[in-house]
């Protein structure tokens, strides 16, 4: 019995991620903005942020989902099972990096996350059901008078990247019909991995996978790379080299198995896989290099 409640402790962590709250909006950045909201194919309604909304390209932003949102993730609300992070995650500092360099920016939150609304689940799922938040986001841009018939570029983080994978392999022809033409994607990571990364194995395991499938119907190691090869654009995929969370095997094979043109890029300097989600803060180079590049 008690590893059966330990497991369904363990599953609940990736099952309901704190909600945070918003210290920041762009205009604390002085950024021009304005909230938008979108429904997605199941019915879910979307919110974020459109700034600078008329420049030539738009590139979309994806958070990395648990304890997360669109401005990022503060260090007050970490959860006991991570490593403390001292740093508070801005994405809006990322998006300024690409502001600065021309272009419109969505930023949103996933469902059960931010102000976006619940879905039927309630549930995170690892980016499964989240794909349907990844294209909603692209069909909205792609209709959007501001911002329709342009190009498009995607900036996807771990759980977000999982949702961007998987949302190709749902229905790649969205991506194709609104001009998405390059993906930076930042460190894909499965339940299962991270679970793993913390020592969590056997019984304990077996018990926080049949708690998540019951409320998700997937197990934690549903995989991603099967999607990863319906991608229909350029790809670089960043990682850092001593995340201490992942599975470089993992990483390895989803860079092996995207199927246009692409680059692995590894960071070596982070030492907490939030140095990854912050990197472009301060090295946005490979990121602007790679859409220069592929946004025509």
């Amino acid at each position: 019995m008690i590893f059966k409640a330990i497991g369904k402790m363990i599953g609940d962590t990736v099952l309901y991620p704190v909600e945070q709250p918003f210290p920041k909006t762009p205009k604390d950045y002085g950024i021009g903005y304005r909230d938008v909201k979108f429904p997605t194919k199941d019915g879910v309604t979307l919110s974020g942020w459109l700034l600078n909304e008329h420049a030539e390209k738009t590139v979309i932003m994806t958070h990395f989902g648990y304890r997360a949102n669109r401005f990022g993730y503060q260090t007050k609300y970490q959860p006991r099972l991570t490593k403390p992070y001292k740093k508070e995650v801005e994405f809006v500092l990322v998006a300024k990096r690409l502001i600065d360099a021309g272009y419109a920016v969505l930023m949103y939150d996933l469902r059960n996350h931010g102000l976006s609304g619940k879905s039927k689940l309630g549930v995170g799922t690892g980016g499964y059901d989240e794909r349907f938040d990844v294209l909603a986001a692209v069909g909205f841009v792609g209709s959007n008078k501001s911002t329709a018939g342009k190009p498009i570029g995607l900036v996807s983080y771990c759980m977000g990247l999982n949702a961007t994978f998987y949302a190709f392999s749902e229905d790649d022809e969205v991506f194709t019909n609104n001009n998405v033409q390059a993906l930076v994607g930042m460190q894909p990571l499965g339940n299962g991995d991270f679970l793993k990364a913390y020592g969590i194995k056997g019984a304990i395991y077996r018990h926080a996978d049949a708690h998540y499938k019951r409320h998700t119907g997937i197990p934690l190691d549903y995989p991603i790379t099967p999607a990863v090869e319906k991608v229909t654009v350029p790809t670089l995929l960043c990682q850092g080299q001593k995340d201490p969370w992942t599975n470089l095997d993992f990483i390895k094979e989803v860079y092996h198995r995207l199927p246009m043109e692409k680059e692995m890029y590894f960071m070596e300097e982070p030492t907490h896989r939030f140095d990854g989600y912050n990197w472009f803060n301060d090295h946005p180079e490979k990121m602007l290099g790679w859409f220069e590049k592929h946004l025509r």
